[in-house]
C-alpha cells in the first residue's frame, strides 16, 4: 500500500493529468482512478499503489511514481506498434492459452500442497536416505570451520595473539574475544558454521589454492602484507570430492525428499481425477485402442 507521503506525491505529481472526467465518451473504470491514457489504454492510481514500496523517502517516492508511469506508458505504446506490425498469429494465441493453463495448474497445485501436504520430513527418513545414497553427497569445493582474524601490523601483544589463535582453548578464545574488541580490523568466529575456503581466502592477500595447501600442512596459517597480519585457524577442513557428513547434507536431503513428496502427491491427485472421470463416463473413448487406460489404472491399483 502507498504510504501517506506516497499518496500525497502521487496526487501532486499526476493530478494535472486527470483529464478523463471531461472526456465525451463515458468509460467504466471499474472503480479505479485514471491518471493517464493512450488511445483508451489507462494507467490507474491503484496500479501504481499495488507496486509501490512503502516507507520510501519523499524524493524516492516521487521518482518511483514517475518511473512507473513512464515505463507503463512506454510499454503500452510499444505494444500498440508491435500489434500493428505482427499479424494475427494462431501460434501466439496458442502460446497464450498454454501459458494461462499452466499458470492456473501451478497455482492450484501449490494451494493443494500447502493445504494438504505435511511440511516436515522425519529425521529417520533423512538418515535412511543419506545412508543409502552417500555417494550423492560430495563436496564440490573446499570448506572450513574455524576463525579468521586480521589485525594491524602495529597492533600490541601480537605474540599473545599467535598463542591464542593456535591454542583455541576456551580461555584462549575468551582472551582473543576481549582483545579483538579494540584491536581487530576483522574478527570472524565460525566454528559452528561451514564457510567456503574461497570466501576466507578472498579476505587475504593469498589465493584459495595457496591457503588450502598451507592448511593441509598446518591448521593454523599466518600471513602478512605491508599493513596487516592475517590469521586463520581451520578447526575442520574438507576438500573437493570428500563425502559430506549427515549434518552438512541434512538440508539438501530434506529438500530432495520434500520435492519428491510433492511430485508424488500431485501425481496421486491426477490419478484419482482420471480414474473418477473414466468410471463416471465423463471421459468418452472413441478409439478402442485407448480403452487400455482402464486396464492400466486397474494394474496400478493392484500394485
Amino acid at each position: 500500500m502507498l504510504s501517506k507521503y506516497g499518496y500525497i506525491i502521487l496526487t501532486a505529481l499526476l493530478s494535472a493529468t486527470l483529464f478523463c472526467s471531461s472526456c465525451k465518451e463515458q468509460i467504466d473504470h471499474k472503480g479505479k482512478t485514471p491518471l493517464l491514457s493512450v488511445d483508451n489504454e489507462f494507467v490507474y492510481k491503484e496500479d501504481v499503489a499495488r507496486f509501490y514500496v512503502a516507507n520510501l523517502p519523499v524524493s524516492d517516492s516521487a521518482a518511483f511514481v514517475r518511473n512507473y508511469v513512464r515505463s507503463t506508458l512506454e510499454d503500452i505504446l510499444l505494444l500498440k506498434v508491435a500489434s500493428r506490425n505482427i499479424p494475427e498469429d494462431k501460434d501466439i494465441a496458442r502460446l497464450v492459452d498454454d501459458y494461462k493453463k499452466s499458470l492456473i495448474l501451478n497455482i492450484y497445485q501449490d494451494k493443494l500442497i500447502e493445504q494438504q501436504l505435511r511440511r516436515e520430513i522425519p529425521a529417520t527418513e533423512v538418515t535412511t536416505f543419506y545412508e543409502r545414497n552417500k555417494e550423492l553427497f560430495m563436496h564440490e569445493e573446499p570448506m572450513m570451520q574455524g576463525l579468521y582474524l586480521k589485525i594491524s601490523k602495529s597492533a600490541s601483544n601480537i605474540s599473545s595473539v599467535r598463542k591464542w589463535v593456535r591454542g583455541a582453548t576456551p580461555d584462549d578464545l575468551e582472551n582473543l574475544e576481549k582483545y579483538t574488541l579494540t584491536n581487530a580490523i576483522v574478527y570472524d568466529y565460525f566454528v559452528d558454521n561451514w564457510r567456503k575456503l574461497e570466501s576466507v581466502a578472498a579476505r587475504m592477500p593469498i589465493t584459495a589454492d595457496d591457503l588450502l595447501s598451507r592448511l593441509k600442512k598446518d591448521n593454523v596459517v599466518e600471513f602478512s602484507d605491508t599493513a596487516a597480519i592475517y590469521f586463520v585457524n581451520a578447526t575442520n577442513l574438507v576438500v573437493k570430492g570428500e563425502q559430506k557428513t549427515l549434518d552438512m547434507a541434512y538440508g539438501e536431503i530434506e529438500d530432495l525428499l520434500l520435492n519428491s513428496m510433492k511430485v508424488n502427491f500431485i501425481n496421486e491427485v491426477k490419478y484419482d481425477l482420471l480414474k473418477q472421470a473414466l468410471e463416471s463416463g465423463d471421459v468418452k473413448i472413441y478409439d478402442k485402442k485407448y480403452s487400455a487406460l482402464f486396464d492400466e489404472l486397474s494394474e496400478q491399483e493392484n500394485k
